[in-house]
């Protein structure tokens, strides 16, 4: 049997031009998992030794990354790959979904970018709610996003930057493609 491939290093553009999202935490858990490239799994993630539980509402939607792209620390990124919102029931760790990003929630989180960009899954039989733009969300929709991002982690502190449209979130996903 072969190894499973680093899902990491899967592209992030496709040729159709959607993108591509692997899938860390499903929506609705509460469970802070983060993919380990030596063990191609999602464990619960650690924090001073104790799993990290959410201890505000679960994941609003299915939370990942963008393979194939790194936030450099160096142009005031976190160092991570390109985090993900993606809109719909909740789907597996280790999902890989092609998505059509829709905006991005750009946030600073303990002094570094940590932008997430909010996409809808290209499926039709997976969306929830249609929108061709961030902004064709309803309203109490990206409130939900927001205030979830700034709330679920009193530790990191985030503050929002901005909530962009689908060119904003397609020109970030280009500028931190590896």
């Amino acid at each position: 049997m072969r190894p499973m491939p680093n899902l990491e290093h899967l592209p992030a553009l496709l040729p159709n031009g959607h993108v591509q999202a692997v899938i860390e935490i499903p929506a609705g858990t509460s469970d802070k998992r983060q993919y380990d490239i030596a063990t191609n799994t999602f464990p619960v993630d650690l924090r001073n030794g104790i799993p990290r539980r959410i201890k505000f509402l679960p994941y609003p939607a299915n939370y990942g990354f963008i393979p194939g792209t790194r936030m450099d620390k160096a142009q005031g990124g976190d160092g991570d790959a390109l985090d993900i919102f993606v809109l719909c029931a909740g789907v597996a760790s280790g999902t890989v979904l092609e998505v059509e990003p829709i905006g991005i929630i750009e946030l600073l989180d303990a002094g570094e970018r940590d932008d997430k960009v909010i996409a809808l899954p290209v499926d039709p039989a997976l969306r929830t709610v249609e929108a061709s733009d961030i902004l064709g969300l309803p309203q109490a929709a990206r409130d939900i996003l927001v205030a979830w991002l700034l709330n679920y982690d009193p530790e990191d502190g985030a503050k929002l930057v901005g909530v962009r449209d689908k060119a904003e979130a397609m020109a970030a996903i280009r500028k931190w493609v590896v």
